[in-house]
């Protein structure tokens, strides 16, 4: 009698529905909790549960990947400064990377990030704490503007002392992350024989269990983490956007991801596909990663396709409810307490901040005053970033939005997720302009 509500890396939810003798209460409940406890235990251990904390250990407050260390959009911070002065939280340092829409990814102090000058490509690492250069490479790659700004689109993946990034055309580089020595690169479309999609590769790439994933193709190309080689490739079809969650069903390892024509779970390991969902859209453009919640996933697109959710029969996806009033185009939600927030519309006609419930996809409230250009989370707020450079600490409820500090802080485009870190948030822009900001509680 018993429904798992939520299993994390730190805690597990449970209700009982029904207990019938009221006198042995407590008793009950305290059996119950252990009881499940130990059953979760075992079954965590034989990889029988949703997960998305894949990613090797680092250093407490690290942003090794794409959308965080669980790839769900959530800092992992607490105590950090959310009533802003008027003037913003002070400016530790800025930069420029050049034009592009990866986002920052953080690890041991340094920062990584992707940028394009002058059709060439350039990967930084930053001391993250003084914006201090600390090496760089740059290749030929084109700029390649097409409505919109142009450049990188897809963020670093740091794992195991290494780095690995992904050009628009194709150029899967491993790094080591102290010196920026080239450990290997290969030109994917090349080795494979895949055509680049119309805005070329998106997808942060994913690492594990001695492989290198990127969204090229049908469903995704996997080569070795050590020297590139070609492990498993799909078709040769357009790739969508969106980058990968990872999770595991019945014992194995998979990543869910958007391809440009469905959504689809392979087998990372082995690249065997698990399931498909058909999920068409204007130009093939599912950006938005898919959101492994719990035993369901939540996909969303733009271009008036708008969301559904995903249970699973007998290992097929059926959908549980569809709605065209929430639609994420190129941002990720992320998800707190039963509840779906995010950008509501198209970036560049100003999406709203929205809310959606995710028992039957009801949209509780649109925030028209909350301009959503990129988002995360930590705690009980959200952190978005305007279209046009404005950023906000926000306090969701179930009835609206509250701005609780608000704070201009780069004059540009930013489509690119905040990124809140050791007590420093991180906002990049599409022209190159990157600011780090200084949020930690003064003692």
């Amino acid at each position: 009698m018993f429904q798992r509500l939520r299993t994390g890396a730190s805690r597990t939810h449970v209700i009982c529905s029904k207990v019938f003798f009221q006198g042995w209460k407590c008793f009950w409940h305290s059996f119950v909790r252990c009881v499940y406890r130990s059953i979760c235990a075992g079954m965590i251990a034989c990889g029988f549960v949703l997960m998305t904390t894949l990613w090797l250990p680092c250093s407490a407050g690290d942003w090794p990947c794409f959308r965080g260390p669980n790839a769900d959009g959530v800092s992992l911070e607490k105590d950090w400064l959310t009533q802003w002065p008027e003037n913003g939280p002070p400016v530790l340092w800025r930069t420029e990377v050049g034009t592009g829409y990866s986002a920052v990814v953080v690890v041991d102090n340094r920062l990584f990030t992707m940028g394009n000058r002058e059709n060439r490509d350039t990967v930084y690492c930053l001391d993250a704490s003084s914006g201090e250069e600390l090496w760089k490479h740059t290749y030929d790659c084109p700029t390649d503007a097409n409505e919109f700004e142009g450049g990188p689109t897809s963020t670093p993946t740091v794992h195991d002392g290494k780095v690995y990034t992904l050009s628009r055309t194709g150029n899967l580089f491993c790094f080591d992350a102290a010196t920026g020595n080239v450990k290997w690169a290969i030109d994917v479309p090349e080795m494979t024989s895949i055509r680049i999609p119309g805005w070329g590769f998106s997808s942060a790439p994913w690492v594990g269990n001695g492989r290198v994933v990127v969204n090229v193709g049908d469903a995704g190309v996997a080569v070795d983490a050590n020297d590139g080689s070609l492990l498993w490739k799909s078709a040769d079809k357009d790739s969508g956007y969106s980058s990968f969650v990872p999770s595991t069903v019945d014992g194995r390892l998979c990543l869910v991801f958007g391809s440009a024509r469905s959504y689809v779970c392979v087998e990372a390991v082995s690249g065997m596909e698990l399931w498909r969902q058909r999920w068409l859209t204007t130009f093939g453009c599912n950006a938005a990663n898919a959101m492994v919640i719990d035993e369901h996933v939540l996909i969303s697109s733009g271009y008036n396709r708008g969301s559904a959710l995903l249970e699973f029969r007998d290992g097929n996806p059926n959908v549980v409810w569809k709605t065209k009033e929430f639609q994420n185009q190129l941002s990720t939600s992320v998800y707190r307490n039963g509840h779906v927030f995010g950008a509501n519309g198209a970036v560049s006609q100003g999406a709203a901040l929205a809310c959606l419930r995710l028992e039957d996809g009801e949209v509780l409230w649109n925030a028209e005053d909350v301009n959503v250009g990129g988002l995360s989370a930590a705690g009980k707020h959200l952190l978005v970033i305007s279209d046009d450079g404005r950023l906000q600490v926000v306090l969701p409820g179930l009835k609206g939005a509250k701005v609780v500090s608000s704070a201009k802080v780069l004059d540009e485009q930013c489509w690119t997720v905040p990124v809140l870190c050791n007590g420093r948030i991180y906002v990049r822009g599409a022209g190159g302009g990157l600011v780090c900001l200084d949020v930690r509680l003064k003692n």
